[in-house]
């Protein structure tokens, strides 16, 4: 009978669109549900009865804190009930609503757990490995076995549509420019430091990732081709609850794993925590060979190089989390959260460079040992705080934040001249400390008005302050001493403040649903080569405007478009005008002139039986900020520096199925053809560089008998450009299993990443005299056995809290 009534309620929920009318309606029924602990039990359903003949009048969902409220109901008898799986139904006494009584307060109602069905609930619940939701795509990592062991740099190449390349570089739908959030907060890290920090985020402390392509007015402007939040894990169930687990993986070198986390939650306090540690050992091998020039760039080149380098990158990483919820009563909730994440990484990396000529002459052989340890130390606090109105809905957020980010490398390089005669041989070696602080400072408030129950009024104001300091020092080895080498050596310091607004407004008009917004942002930005007493500074102001439209036509067909203008501004280590050395023949170069790029996006998409989406994307951005390549020929050197190239335009088509091919088997697919154009070169040349490309990802998923599940998935992604450089095509293959003991709370996983080792980058650069092809060997085929336990009762749970502003870090930039 329980799960027959709680049916009826959800039927009621979904399907029943009108309300019985008896009369005159002037009045309202409120009330909470609670736990036995006191705790407000959400998402129940709670249906209001007709005390004459017990037929269903309204139905309706708790909020977050427990409360409901039915509205607009006619004089008469009535009584209310309410279930939720994991408590016994509540049946109220019968109560009469009238002219004297036109309000009427159940109280608080109080609900018994039922043990029963808790374990059975606890037995059945998984969420699926991928979601389709209307404006993002979430991938559930607890769901996935192939996820074991990984980092968080590594997951994000599991996304649909996703890729990932050597350098950290993050594409989206084939489009560069992507804000990485994390909890909903930008990063404002640079793009090197985010790239140690997602490597130091192990996949044991990730919860899901979350794709938003074209990102409401809501969020901020940055990242032009959308955002990718990366939620970590938190539990929030009543009672002591928590979990263990350990990993250990072999690849070319071995790898280990392990964390716990742990949750009190009891009246109005919630106490949590977690911590994370991983050592992850890497060997990979680089392959360049570039060609030199006399002159002009024609016929054969009369120099070649060969480089070779083989690099140790073992990694050490430490996740910590540490927070809690006050309820302070029905309305008013405050919280506190810390999160931090630091460990060192190290950069083993020995090279030849072997230059002849075109009959195979040796010019030279130099060969460097570049040495670089990386020490960090990255703590965010926040302080938030929620008041919610009488309307449901209805509701006032705020949030203080503020984040260290502490970076400080180690860095030597140490070559050797090779001659024929010992005599002429010669060496070069350098040091140096590249310390890079980085403070974030956001405070953001937001406030959300319902009208009804079809239209939504949202506004809210932020400002950000972010300082860099980044004060490079470097030491030349002289006679054997060490002597201040002040052509390497290099201070800069970046502020910039961001002031913004915004206005969004939702409407449903029948099957038609509309959401419009738009942000004002005002940018100060100050970047001080201090060695140079070179000043650039810039101020401007920009709107950003968004629109949703979503058609249902059918209950099986339903239709979207999305516009929005968004801003890509540059990484602050990108405008460091300082050179770094790979090798004393390869350097990077920073742009203190970059300027920002910016992006008009359109995306119409078409969803049929919400399980299958086409989506046509077209994007323009003008003032691109791009990583273009050149070459000194008569140095035999080769440079990379950022520069705003004319354009980029970005246009395809993707089509995502999500099928269930039997009832074990799950499969989710995506697949993307896209055309990337580049045009413009700052410098004067005539860059015009195309070329239509496709992706193709899916993730499937298998149930047996007895706890034993498996998975399978796969991506190929083909030929693609990325400004100068033109990127052959890879596949990769990776498979799992897993089993679940000690009464389905312990999890054994066994998988494979990458099984044919086939995740290796190919490149090629031609464009004016540049002449260069790379190929680079990751270390991605990883075995991986793990084992997690989760201890504590599985009570559902009461709140789903949103702490911390939902935007913070995304930019800071080291020195290199």
């Amino acid at each position: 009978m329980k799960k027959i009534r709680n049916l009826v309620f959800l039927c009621l929920l979904l399907g029943r669109a009108g309300t019985v009318v008896y009369g005159q309606i002037t009045a309202s029924v409120t009330g909470q549900l609670k736990t036995s602990t006191g705790q407000g039990i959400e998402f129940a359903t709670i249906a209001l009865y007709n005390a004459k003949d017990s037929s269903i009048v309204k139905g309706t969902l708790s909020d977050s804190a427990g409360r409901f409220i039915f509205e607009k109901i006619p004089f008469g008898t009535y009584w209310v009930s309410a279930g939720f799986l994991g408590f016994k139904n509540y049946n109220s006494k019968y109560f009469t609503l009238s002219e004297r009584e036109q309000k009427h307060h159940l109280g608080i109602l109080s609900m018994v757990s039922d043990d029963k069905m808790l374990d059975a609930v606890t037995i059945t619940a998984q969420k699926p490995l991928i979601e389709q939701r209307m404006d993002r795509t979430v991938l559930n990592i607890e769901s996935s076995i192939l996820a074991e062991g990984n980092t968080a740099l590594e997951l994000l190449e599991k996304a649909p549509g996703v890729t990932v390349d050597d350098e950290g570089n993050i594409s989206m739908k084939g489009k560069p420019g992507v804000s990485i959030m994390l909890n909903g907060k930008l990063t404002y890290l640079s793009q090197r430091e985010l790239t140690t920090l997602l490597r130091g985020t192990s996949s044991g402390s990730v919860s899901k990732i979350e794709l938003i392509t074209n990102p409401s007015a809501k969020y901020d402007a940055a990242g032009n081709s959308g955002i990718i939040n990366i939620v970590l894990k938190k539990n929030e169930k009543v009672g002591i609850n928590g979990s263990v687990y350990g990993n250990l993986a072999r690849s070319r070198a071995n790898r280990y794993g392990g964390g716990t986390s742990l949750n009190y939650r009891s009246g109005k306090l919630n106490v949590f925590g977690s911590y994370d540690h991983a050592f992850r050992g890497e060997v990979e091998y680089l392959e360049y060979v570039r060609r030199f020039y006399d002159g002009e760039k024609k016929g054969e080149p009369n120099r070649i190089s060969y480089q070779n380098s083989a690099t140790n990158e073992p990694l050490y990483t430490n996740n910590f989390k540490v927070g809690a919820d006050f309820f302070l009563n029905e309305k008013n909730t405050f919280g506190v959260l810390m999160n931090g994440n630091f460990g060192k990484y190290i950069n083993d990396n020995n090279t030849t460079n072997k230059l002849v000529s075109v009959d195979g002459t040796m010019i030279s052989q130099p060969q460097t040992h570049n040495d670089n340890l990386d020490r960090w130390n990255s703590n965010a606090y926040n302080l938030n705080y929620v008041h919610r109105f009488d309307t449901e809905g209805r509701e006032l957020s705020a949030d203080l934040d503020f984040s260290r980010n502490d970076n400080r490398s180690s860095q030597s390089m140490d070559t050797h001249y090779q001659a024929e005669s010992p005599a002429l041989e010669r060496r070069s070696v350098r040091r140096g400390k590249v310390p890079s602080i980085t403070d974030v400072y956001v405070a953001k408030i937001d406030y959300a008005h319902p009208f009804g129950e079809k239209a939504k009024f949202e506004t809210g104001l932020k400002s950000s302050y972010v300082s860099v300091d980044n004060n490079l020092k470097y030491d030349t080895l002289r006679n054997d001493q060490w002597v201040p080498d002040a052509s390497w050596s290099n201070y800069f310091t970046y502020k910039e403040t961001i002031h913004a607004g915004y206005v969004n407004f939702s409407k449903e008009f029948g099957s038609l649903s509309v959401q419009a917004g738009l942000r004002a942002e005002n940018t100060q930005t100050e970047g001080h080569q201090v060695t140079t007493d070179s000043l650039v500074k810039r101020n401007y102001f920009q709107l950003f405007p968004s629109l949703f439209v979503t058609k249902t036509f059918t209950k099986e067909h339903s239709g979207q478009f999305s516009y929005s203008r968004r801003v890509e501004r540059p990484d602050y280590s990108d405008m460091n005008p300082f050179r770094f050395f790979r090798d004393p023949f390869l350097y990077y170069e920073g742009n203190p002139f970059l300027k920002p790029e910016l992006t008009h996006s359109v995306e119409v998409s078409h969803t049929y039986k919400g399980k299958f989406i086409t989506a046509i994307n077209y994007s323009y951005t003008a003032d691109v900020m791009n990583w273009m390549m050149g070459q000194v020929d008569s140095l035999n050197t080769t440079y990379q520096s950022p520069q705003n190239l004319k354009s980029f335009i970005n246009y395809g088509i993707s089509f995502t199925a999500s099928l269930q091919p039997a009832s074990w088997w799950s499969s989710n697919n995506f697949t993307n053809v896209f055309r990337n154009q580049y045009k413009g070169d700052q410098k004067g040349g005539d860059l015009n560089n195309a070329i239509t490309s496709f992706t193709i990802n899916t993730q499937n998923s298998f149930q047996f008998k007895n706890g034993y599940s498996a998975e399978l998935s796969g991506f190929f992604n083909s030929k693609s450009v990325y400004g100068v450089f033109v990127s052959k095509a890879y596949y990769v293959i990776s498979a799992g299993a897993q089993k679940q003991v000690l009464s389905k709370k312990g999890t054994i996983k066994l998988m494979v990443n990458d099984i044919f080792q086939t995740r290796q980058r190919r490149q090629t650069a031609r464009y004016e005299n540049l002449d260069m092809t790379g190929h680079i060997r990751f270390d991605s085929r990883m075995a991986t056995l793990s084992f997690s336990y989760r201890f504590g009762k599985d009570i559902t749970p009461m709140r789903k809290r949103n702490s911390g502003s939902e935007d913070i870090q995304n930019r800071v930039k080291g020195g290199n």
